[in-house]
Formats: C-alpha cells, sequence, structure tokens
C-alpha cells in the first residue's frame, strides 16, 4: 500500500463499517471513471486502485494505557529510510549511515518509546537505551533485534509511553483538546455532586463544544456525502 496514506487515503464511518477511499488530486492528469478518461483537475475520492496485502491498521487511544509521560502533540520524533540495518552487529542495534541521524535529525532521546514499521522481523515496540557509534549513527535498544540488512525502506516513530503511577506530571492519553473536554466534563460532575444543576449545565455544553471542535480539526475533504472524510493514519 502507498507510503503516504495519511494525504492519499480517507475513510468513512458507517455505522460498525469503515469504508476505505483514495483521493485523487489535482496532479493527476488522466483520471479513469466509469465512462471513460475524464479530463479534470479537481479533488475527488475513488474506490483504491490496490490491493491491502495485510490488512489495514485504524490507531487509536488504547483505553489500557490512560496516562502517559508525554503530551500527543510532542510525540512527534520520526525516521524513515532505505539505509536501515537492523542487529547487524549488535543483537540490539539499529544503525544508519547518516551522522547524528537519531538524535538530531529525527529528534528521538533517550527512553523514548518507538515503533518500527516496514521491516521484516522486527516490527514492534521498543523503548530506546542509548546512542552509540561514531557521530550517534546507532540507535540502541533495550530489547532484543532480528538482523536485517538494509534495502527496504523502514519507518521508526515515537509512540507514548505509558505511566503505570501517575502523578501531576502524567498526561492522559488524548489530544489537548480532549483533554480538555475531559476537564470541562469533571467539573460538571462535581457541580451534579453539588447540586449546582446551572454549572452542571454550564461545563457539559463546553464539554460537547470541545468534542465538535476537535472532529472539525481532523483533515476533511469536500464530497457529496451526509458524512466527513477523515485521513487515516
Amino acid at each position: 500500500m502507498s507510503s503516504y496514506v495519511d494525504k492519499d487515503y480517507f475513510y468513512y464511518l458507517r455505522g460498525r463499517e469503515l469504508l476505505l477511499y483514495k483521493l485523487l488530486g489535482s496532479r493527476n492528469e488522466n483520471r479513469i471513471t466509469q465512462s471513460g478518461v475524464l479530463q479534470q483537475y479537481q479533488n475527488e475520492l475513488v474506490y483504491p486502485d490496490e490491493d491491502i496485502a495485510n490488512g489495514l491498521r485504524v490507531e487509536y487511544t488504547k483505553v489500557s494505557e490512560p496516562f502517559i509521560s508525554e503530551a500527543l502533540e510532542t510525540t512527534l520524533s520520526y525516521a524513515s529510510g532505505t539505509n536501515i540495518s537492523i542487529a547487524q552487529s549488535n543483537n540490539t542495534d539499529i544503525v544508519t549511515t547518516t551522522s547524528n541521524f537519531w538524535d538530531t535529525t529525527s529528534g528521538f532521546a533517550v527512553g523514548d518509546k518507538i515503533r518500527i514499521k516496514g521491516s521484516s522481523s522486527n516490527d514492534g515496540d521498543h523503548t530506546i537505551a542509548t546512542f552509540a557509534g561514531t557521530n550517534n549513527v546507532i540507535l540502541r535498544t533495550s530489547s532484543t533485534l532480528t538482523a536485517e540488512s538494509s534495502g527496504q525502506r523502514i519507518i521508526i516513530q515515537q509512540i507514548p509511553k505509558e505511566v503505570t503511577s501517575p502523578d501531576s506530571t502524567s498526561h492522559i492519553n488524548l489530544n489537548k483538546m480532549l483533554s480538555l473536554a475531559v476537564v470541562d466534563y469533571c467539573k460538571a460532575m462535581l457541580s451534579d455532586r453539588r447540586g449546582e444543576i446551572d454549572k452542571k449545565e454550564y461545563y457539559m455544553k463546553q464539554f460537547y463544544s470541545k468534542l465538535a471542535d476537535n472532529e472539525s480539526n481532523k483533515r476533511i475533504i469536500s464530497v457529496a456525502s451526509p458524512i466527513n472524510a477523515y485521513a487515516v493514519k
């Protein structure tokens, strides 16, 4: 499947069904429709023209990990390349040929939780133990990896790190807007307990308003449908 699914693929939620579509943008000169080749330069959604060999993964907040150490907006470190090899000389190492690739270029830090995608044998979640090698070309994990030579494109992305004993510095495993919505909901329940119905109604209104703002912040393409289209992650 295409690498840039966040830019080229969209979905509809229809009850319990997830309907997948591909964006046919203005950069495509020849666009085939049911009536043949159509020359136009407008965006439209079409059925995907490629197979999804290994299924479709939909990412969402895990209920089993309610608290994380960093806000979701700060877990943005990302690396991708065909020059990444795994466990060639050490069974915990991920190696690239680019100097300072991990900590400077990609923004990773020791202790970050990462997810490997696109590899033959090492897809999954790991934790960064340290950086090593000349100019930090080695990312050393705290888990054992399977040897893979470079050549295929491997993606390594920072993901939220769970906090098992949350404190005042921990974050809810939600984005900032939904976190603010949770605060309003808690205020509404406290007002309800004290019998302050007017305050409860006010905070519940704020709660639903933030939920709506969160939905409107998602990437939307204008299509002739009563249901909004959201980007696939």
